[in-house]
C-alpha cells in the first residue's frame, strides 16, 4: 500500500503507510529542527533537548517512561540530527495507545528538577567524550567543520563540552517552546495499522494540544545553488595507531538531478568489496582493512567522499591510489557490468528496506519533513534506471575534480 499523508490546519502533518503482512509497528514523532537550527549560543541544545524528553512529565517520572514501555516489550529511543529530532518505538499494534499516551507525554508535559538536569548534563558529556575518542566519529566532525564552515551544518550535533556546560534548565523549556510546534511535528505510522487506527491516535494524543492553532508546515527552501568551499588541507592531530583520512568532492543539493548519476559514481568507485577502490587498495596493494565512501547531500550542498584508515607510512600510498583510480574512471568512463550491478544493489537495498517500518517511518518522516513531499521507491528505481552511461561519465568527469578535492585527516604524526 501507498504513503497515506494528511495536512491539519494548526500545520501538524501525519503519514500512515499500513502493511497488512506485518505484526509491527513503528511509531515516530519526528520534530524538524536539529542542530541546524541552532544560535551560536545554542550548540548542542536540540540534542540536550531529546535527552531531557525522556527524564520525565507532571504524571510520569523517567523510571515510570521506562518501565511502562519496556514492560510491553516496546523498542524505543531517540535521534538528534543536523536537521530533526526524533522520538521513536517499535511494537504491537495493542501497543500503540500506550506508546502514544507516553510519547505525547513526554512532548507536551515535559518536567524535570534542577537535580535531573545536571544529571544528564554530566550524560552528554560523556557521550561528546566518547564519541571523539572513537577516530571515526572525530574525522566526521573534522569533515564536516571543514566543508560546512560558516553554515549552520558546520559544528557537533552535540555540541561541545563548554557549550553543554553552559545551558540552564529554563534554555531547554524555551527552546521547546521555540520550534516544538505543530507546523514542525510529524507524526507517522508504519506497519500493522490503519489509517483510521493512525488518525484515532493523532486525534486522542496529539491534536488536543495544538487546538486554536492555525499555520502551514514548515518546509526549508532548497538552496538554488550548492555550497563549493574551496579546496584544503584539514588535520587533527590525535593519539591513535592509524590516519583516519577522507577525501572530499563538493557535490549537489539534495533534490538535484545529477544525485541519480552520482549513485552509480559512487557505488562503482567506493562501495562494497567489488568496488574499484576495494580492489586496488586493499585487494591488491593489503594496504587498508577499510575503504569507502557515500554522498551526503542536505538543503545547502554536500559533497561524494572517501574514506579509509591505515598505518600512517601508507597515507600517501593510499591517497595516490585514490587519485589514480578517480583518473582512470573520469578518462574511461564506467562498464555496462558496472552499471547493471549498480542497479541490482539498488533494486535489493529497497526491497531489504521496504520490509523493515523503522526505516520506511525514517525515510518517510525525513523526506516529507526535507521536501515537502515522499519519493516513493518505484520512482526512485525508476529515475536510478534511467541513468545511461554517458551521464554517469559525465557526472563524473564534472564532480570528481581532483583540483577542488578537500582532504582531512586525523592521526598520529600528520605530514599531507
Amino acid at each position: 500500500m501507498e504513503n497515506i499523508i494528511k495536512t491539519y490546519g494548526c500545520g501538524m502533518r501525519l503519514i500512515v503507510r499500513p502493511m497488512p503482512g506485518f505484526k509491527s509497528v513503528a511509531t515516530s514523532v519526528h520534530v524538524s529542527v536539529g542542530s541546524r537550527d541552532e544560535e551560536a549560543d545554542e550548540w548542542g541544545l536540540s540534542h540536550f533537548v531529546e535527552h531531557m524528553l525522556f527524564k520525565g512529565t507532571t504524571k510520569r517520572s523517567a523510571e515510570d517512561i521506562a518501565k511502562i514501555l519496556s514492560s510491553l516489550g516496546v523498542e524505543y529511543n531517540a535521534y538528534t540530527s543536523n536537521v530533526a529530532t526524533c522520538y521513536h518505538t517499535k511494537g504491537l499494534l495493542t501497543n500503540v495507545d500506550d506508546c502514544c499516551d507516553v510519547l505525547s507525554d513526554m512532548f507536551f508535559n515535559l518536567k524535570f528538577s534542577d537535580e535531573e538536569f545536571k544529571r544528564e548534563c554530566g550524560v552528554i558529556v560523556q557521550e561528546i567524550i566518547m564519541h571523539d575518542d572513537n577516530p571515526r566519529h572525530a574525522l566526521s566532525d573534522l569533515t564536516s567543520g571543514t566543508y560546512f564552515a560558516d553554515t549552520a551544518f558546520g559544528h557537533p550535533i552535540a555540541g561541545t563540552v563548554k557549550s553543554v556546560k553552559s545551558f540552564r534548565p529554563a534554555d531547554i523549556h524555551n527552546y521547546i517552546k521555540k520550534h516544538y510546534t505543530a507546523p514542525n511535528t510529524i507524526i507517522s505510522f508504519t506497519g500493522d495499522i490503519t489509517i483510521a487506527q493512525a488518525e484515532a491516535m493523532v486525534q486522542k494524543y496529539f491534536l488536543p494540544h495544538f487546538k486554536g492553532t492555525k499555520a502551514k508546515p514548515n518546509i526549508r527552501p532548497i538552496a538554488s545553488n550548492p555550497i563549493a568551499p574551496i579546496a584544503t588541507v584539514a588535520k587533527r592531530k590525535k593519539k591513535i595507531e592509524q590516519h583516519n583520512a577522507a577525501m572530499l568532492f563538493p557535490a549537489v543539493q539534495l533534490d538535484h538531478a545529477d544525485r541519480f548519476a552520482l549513485t552509480y559514481v559512487c557505488e562503482i568507485l567506493s562501495i562494497g568489496m567489488s568496488s574499484r577502490l576495494f580492489t586496488a587498495v586493499r585487494e591488491k596493494l593489503g594496504l587498508v582493512y577499510s575503504i569507502s565512501g557515500g554522498v551526503r547531500v542536505n538543503d545547502l550542498g554536500g559533497y561524494l567522499y572517501v574514506w579509509f584508515s591505515c598505518t600512517p607510512k601508507n597515507t600517501g600510498v593510499v591517497f595516490d591510489t585514490i587519485r589514480s583510480e578517480i583518473t582512470r574512471l573520469v578518462s574511461d568512463g564506467v562498464t555496462d557490468e558496472e552499471m547493471q550491478k549498480v542497479k541490482n544493489i539498488k533494486r535489493s537495498s529497497k526491497m531489504f528496506a521496504s520490509e523493515d517500518v523503522e526505516q520506511i517511518s525514517y525515510k518517510n518522516a525525513t523526506q516529507l519533513s526535507t521536501l515537502g513531499k515522499i519519493e516513493t521507491d518505484a520512482e526512485y528505481l525508476k529515475n536510478l534506471e534511467a541513468v545511461t552511461p554517458k551521464q554517469v561519465n559525465e557526472v563524473a568527469k564534472k564532480y570528481l575534480d581532483l583540483d577542488k578535492a578537500t582532504i582531512c585527516v586525523v592521526g598520529p604524526n600528520i605530514k599531507i
